[in-house]
């Protein structure tokens, strides 16, 4: 028989019958849920990205980029900003200032793994650091 059902779960695995899917399960399961997960992972992503674009795009946000940037490291700011300040001075509500920063500290952590990453592996220097 043909695998035309999909477990239901992960939908990653095809099954030729019930009976086939319940004999696999538990060796399956494990990866079930891992793939389950990431799946919930990756759509929760494209929800939080869709609304931080939809902020960027609605404020502007692409044209002030500097200002943003000072904002967020202006010295004795600890890397921070409050929510209802970025909302006042932006003009954001207070929940969209909470997603646009949040989603700013998911690019900085992601920038920093990189950086880590092409160090450990050798690629240092100007380049990576982002100096010239």
């Amino acid at each position: 028989e043909p695998a035309a059902q999909r477990c239901k779960d992960c939908q990653t695995v095809y099954y030729c019958s019930r009976e086939h899917q319940v004999e696999d399960w538990k060796r399956h399961k494990k990866a079930c849920k891992a793939a389950k997960a990431d799946q919930e992972r990756a759509d929760s992503y494209s929800l939080h990205k869709a609304e931080f674009d939809r902020i960027r795009l609605k404020y502007g946000f692409d044209k002030k980029a500097d200002e943003i940037s000072d904002l967020l490291t202006m010295q004795g700011n600890d890397g921070g900003v409050s929510v209802n300040d970025f909302a006042e001075r932006f003009g954001t509500t207070p929940e969209e200032a909470m997603v646009f920063l949040e989603w700013i500290k998911v690019g900085v952590k992601f920038k920093e793994e990189t950086l880590d990453v092409a160090k450990k592996a050798g690629f240092s220097g100007p380049s990576v650091a982002g100096k010239r």
